[in-house]
């Protein structure tokens, strides 16, 4: 079973008919913050006795699972209990284009796995870490939210972002993404990367931005000529500084 985002409706029955509700308004911004969705939902509906929140799962595992979450545990099933008639009730919906249709999470027993890639976000929903074996994406919550990196991801991703649009700080930008060395944002992707190595205790290899794709043949931190990944992309990796390059073959 191919284990891709899930589209789906969270309903909260309140037990008291005249409440706002509004205690509920930061149940989308956990669930965002602790890897269970993409892109956290604006809104909270209200249809008379019940709260709906539209959401996307980020994968069928989280779309069932997450009133099991142990931080959900923690910080809601007070307020599930003494402010609504039952349990949140998820509803999978169906026949739904979502812009994340394209994206497929890693379904590889740990044994398959030999490495893992981490890539900076340059949009919503690409980007990550993801798996050497299959390259589906490691849903955020299998990750310690203490790497912080959804928080990098953001960060690449708005950067990436000023680059494109051709404004008054696109060369502070590129010389941010293309800084592979001593810039602040690759830095803190390399503390990521190995911290990221140590948790799952498998090598992770962290490609870069690069600004022209045909000049990519060597290792950007040491210029070693790596080895073959397996991959038609990326072709290679460096074993030295754990980087993965060579996306042109």
């Amino acid at each position: 079973m191919i284990d891709k985002p899930i589209p789906a409706r969270i309903l909260l029955t309140l037990s008291d008919k005249k409440s706002s509700g509004e205690e509920f308004i930061g149940l989308s911004r956990n669930l965002y913050d602790w890897g269970l969705i993409y892109a956290e939902p604006r809104e909270l509906r209200k249809n008379k006795d019940i709260l709906e929140i539209v959401v996307t799962f980020t994968d069928n595992y989280a779309s069932k699972n997450w009133l099991k979450n142990d931080l959900i545990k923690k910080y809601w099933f007070e307020k599930f209990e003494t402010l609504l008639s039952s349990l949140p009730k998820t509803i999978a919906e169906k026949d739904v284009v979502i812009e994340v249709d394209n994206v497929v999470n890693c379904s590889c027993k740990d044994s398959e796995i030999k490495f893992y890639l981490l890539n900076g976000r340059a949009f919503i929903f690409n980007g990550g870490l993801t798996c050497g074996n299959c390259l589906g994406l490691i849903p955020d919550y299998k990750i310690p939210e203490s790497i912080k990196l959804e928080k990098w991801l953001s960060l690449h991703e708005n950067v990436y972002r000023i680059w494109l649009t051709s404004g008054v700080l696109e060369k502070w930008a590129l010389k941010e993404l293309t800084n592979y060395k001593k810039g602040k944002l690759n830095l803190e992707g390399e503390r990521i990367r190995k911290e990221l190595s140590e948790f799952f205790k498998k090598p992770v290899y962290i490609s870069y931005f690069v600004d022209e794709p045909d000049s990519e043949d060597l290792c950007f931190i040491c210029s070693d000529k790596g080895k073959k990944s397996g991959l038609k992309r990326p072709n290679k990796l460096c074993n030295n500084c754990f980087t993965a390059f060579d996306y042109t073959k």
